[in-house]
């Protein structure tokens, strides 16, 4: 842990090409159930998420920028992708994950498959309008490095979105090795506020804006993970009914994370500086 930002890093360290191997084939970011009610819902739940994202930091600045070309750092399954196609966004999803390429490609998103550090950058061309990490910034095994590839890609003036879990906050301090957001070993760096915050001032970026939010699930998966040390609601239709329970329970875990301080979701703004 620093101990100057409070920040973390996950031992033992691992090489870029064997982050595949940490993922299992269901992950939940690559594909949406097959069909039926479980399909039903989990739509739903995706729109949910990303129509209250885009009225909050750090996605709240996407609704103030005329609509041009953006990358999505980890794509997945191409969530947000689909989501910001719709505002009039041409959006490109960088995924290491070919199962979840190809979901997100069915689904019509321009997908690119590799990493910042490996293959598939020279597909991305450059001069992005808006370079997106939405929880994959934590994923990486270098993330300053990430960091400055993507101010390579970004145009001059081009902004930087970021959403990760909180290192700081009282959730993880309650719940220890617990915690749902701190997901061993696959996520390989755990920011505090000020962490973030100087993680993209040493890579160029200017005018960072630093917030925190509150998730859904992470209160209720981390009691889950203290009483029975897993979800236990994790597959099929039963774990969104959960995620769904867990959204009409959200004004009381905002109630208990403005109680504690701050909420479990980091988030952040920066900008490339513009050229003089």
């Amino acid at each position: 842990m620093c101990p100057v930002c409070g920040s973390g890093r996950t031992f033992p360290l691992v090489d870029s090409a064997d982050l595949g191997r940490l993922y299992p084939d269901a992950y939940d970011a690559y594909s949406l159930p097959p069909a039926g009610l479980a399909r039903l819902l989990a739509t739903w739940l995706y729109h949910w998420y990303y129509r209250r994202a885009l009225r909050q930091a750090p996605f709240a600045v996407l609704r103030r920028l005329s609509p041009g070309r953006l990358l999505d750092v980890g794509a997945g399954r191409g969530d947000l992708g689909v989501v910001l196609a719709r505002e009039g966004w041409e959006v490109t999803g960088l995924e290491p994950s070919g199962d979840a390429c190809e979901a997100a490609r069915r689904r019509g998103v321009r997908m690119v498959q590799g990493t910042l550090a490996g293959g598939g950058r020279a597909e991305l061309g450059a001069d992005y309008d808006v370079v997106v990490f939405q929880h994959a910034l934590e994923h990486v095994v270098e993330p300053l490095d990430d960091l400055r590839r993507a101010y390579e890609l970004l145009r001059p003036g081009g902004f930087l979105l970021v959403a990760l879990p909180n290192f700081g906050c009282w959730q993880a301090r309650r719940f220890g090795t617990a915690w749902f957001h701190l997901d061993l070993p696959r996520h390989r760096s755990h920011f505090t506020a000020a962490g973030l915050e100087r993680a993209l001032r040493a890579t160029g970026f200017v005018r960072p804006e630093i917030s925190t939010s509150t998730t859904a699930d992470g209160l209720q998966a981390s009691i889950q993970y203290r009483l029975y040390g897993r979800r236990r609601f994790r597959e099929g239709l039963s774990r969104y009914v959960v995620v769904a329970i867990s959204l009409l329970l959200l004004p009381l875990t905002e109630l208990a994370n403005r109680l504690g301080g701050e909420g479990d979701q980091l988030g952040a703004t920066a900008a490339r500086p513009d050229a003089r």
